[in-house]
Formats: C-alpha cells, structure tokens, sequence
C-alpha cells in the first residue's frame, strides 16, 4: 500500500523512527527520546503497518534500516528539519521578530497620521518588513478583503459600510483652514470672506469639495474648483505660507502650537462634515502578529499625532 493512499504518519511516529535511525538500537532511542522502550516499539511497528513495508531490520543487537526504510528515514529527516524550520518562522514571527506589514491609508492624505508611529513601529520591531500604500477608499477597502493588505487606516465614515471588514474607531477628527500668518481675510473673517481666496484641496480627499460646494453657495458664491490640488500636508503648509491660499486641515485634536505660531487659525468658520479616523481588518481573519502590534502602537501615539488635511 503506498503512503499517498493511506493516512500520513503523525510526526511523533516520524521522530521515533529517526531517533531509532541514528541510535542504532530501540534502546539507545529511549534515551534519546525519554520514553519506554515498549511504548517505543509500539510506536514503530504501527508505522510499519500502516507503510506496509518494515522500516527496520532487527538484529540480535540492534537494529538495521532496509533499503526502503533508508529512503523512509531520509525523507521523514527532511521533513522534520523543514517543520521545525517552519515553526521556528511561526514563533519569529509571534514574537514579532520577523514578518511583514501590509498597511493601506485612505485617503492619502491621512498618511500624516502615520508619520511618527510608522518610524516607531520600525524601530520597536526592525524585523518585521512594512510596505505602505495609499489610495482612495474604495481602492484600499478592496486590496484589504482580497487579502493585499493587513490592514486599512482611514476615514472610518467611508470604510464602515464595507461589511467584509471589521471597522473600529479611533476617534472623532476636528476640522479647521488655515492661512498664512497676516493673511488678508484678517484673523476673524467670516466663511464668504476666505471663500474669496484659493482654496487647497487634496486628489483623493473625502466630501470637502461637495461641503465647500455647498458653504460657496451658503455665502453667495459661485462654487469654485480647488486653485491647488497636493496630497502631501508639508507641501500643502508651504503653499499657504508663500501665498493667499487657505486649506481644511483634519485632526485628531485641536490646532496644535506649531499650527498656530505659523499660521491663522480659522476655526467654525466654513462648516465641513465630521469625520472620524478608523482602522479596519478583515471581518473573517484574526489580524496578523505585525498587524495587531501596529493597532496597539497607534492606539497609543494618536494623541500625540499631528494634523492631516482632506
């Protein structure tokens, strides 16, 4: 009977055989393997019954592999070396020392919520592998259920009506504009005052371009399409530094003192939606060893994160 039409051998039996193998003798084998000869014996014999084929030739003093047990036992060592191995990678990466992290953003300006607890993760863990992506909603929720990703950073808003993924919050986001310090409008100018001067948007933002739609229309304006169109904030704070431009920033708190010492702050003065900032998996998979560190991780820095804009 050949093995591929019967029940494979569990790897105990695989290890008594070998430790049969290299000791020459059952009972040598014992003692490497710290267990009765009897139980030992028991062991190898129902391998043989179930290969069909003895593995072993018994000797009056010890014992002898046959032709076919030699190709048994270099086989089963094979085996064995390579599940080790594998298990070995298994702990590695349990114990979060290899591996690799899959994270999507969406939009991509929600990126800036990352820049500090993606170094921090690289440096806590230096031998996990993290590839980054970037995109709209649809795109990043995609990649995730088709298993592209381990996770999704995003608008919680716009990744919760995906049902394949298992959405939680991790808090609700302010929005403000800003201009540059001395900026014409003045300090309190009111919503058709800054919807005067360009305005700042990012290519995959959320709905801003439909609210500001809307605030254009509330104050009197004709809507107007965005003068500047950057995904990457520090990009975004030059423009407004060096022109009249205005921008919505979305954070996870109010404007922080970098903000306000480089810039007019115009807070509930052009009313946008509220958004939250979410993290999303996979409804139907446990997040990976990596993954689930990272969530930990940003769970615990977003407090101190600073602003993104959409």
């Amino acid at each position: 009977m050949s093995l591929a039409s019967t029940r494979l051998p569990d790897t105990r039996k695989l290890r008594h055989v070998v430790a049969v193998a290299k000791a020459g003798s059952f009972t040598g084998a014992t003692q490497l393997l710290a267990i009765t000869q009897s139980a030992l014996t028991k062991s190898v014999a129902e391998l043989e019954d179930q290969l069909g084929y003895p593995i072993f030739e018994r000797l009056p003093r010890g014992v002898r592999l046959t032709h076919a047990g030699q190709l048994f036992v270099q086989g089963a060592e094979r085996l064995i070396g390579e599940l080790t191995d594998l298990m070995k990678e298994v702990d590695e990466i349990s114990d979060l020392q290899s591996g690799r992290l899959k994270l999507g953003v969406a939009p991509t300006a929600f990126v800036t919520f990352l820049d500090k607890s993606i170094p921090a993760f690289a440096s806590q863990y230096p031998g996990i592998e993290i590839e980054v992506k970037t995109g709209t909603i649809d795109e990043m929720a995609r990649a995730l259920i088709n298993r592209e990703l381990d996770l999704c950073v995003g608008a919680a808003n716009y990744l919760r009506p995906w049902k394949e993924l298992g959405t939680v919050s991790l808090g609700e986001m302010q929005t403000f504009f800003i201009g540059r310090k001395n900026h014409p409008a003045g300090a309190r100018a009111d919503a058709g005052t800054l919807l005067e001067y360009p305005v700042i948007l990012p290519a995959t933002g959320l709905s801003t371009e439909v609210n500001l739609a809307s605030a254009y229309l509330a104050a009197g304006l004709s809507p107007r399409q965005p003068h500047y169109v950057c995904d990457h904030f520090p990009v975004v704070m030059d423009i407004v530094a060096s022109t009249d431009a205005i921008s919505p920033v979305v954070s996870m708190g109010p404007p922080h003192a970098r903000l306000r010492s480089n810039f007019t702050i115009y807070e509930d003065v052009i009313e946008l939606e509220t958004h939250e900032l979410g993290i999303s998996t996979q409804s139907s998979a446990t997040p990976s060893p990596p993954a689930t560190a990272f969530i930990e991780l940003l769970k615990s820095m977003l407090p101190r994160q600073e602003q993104s804009f959409a």
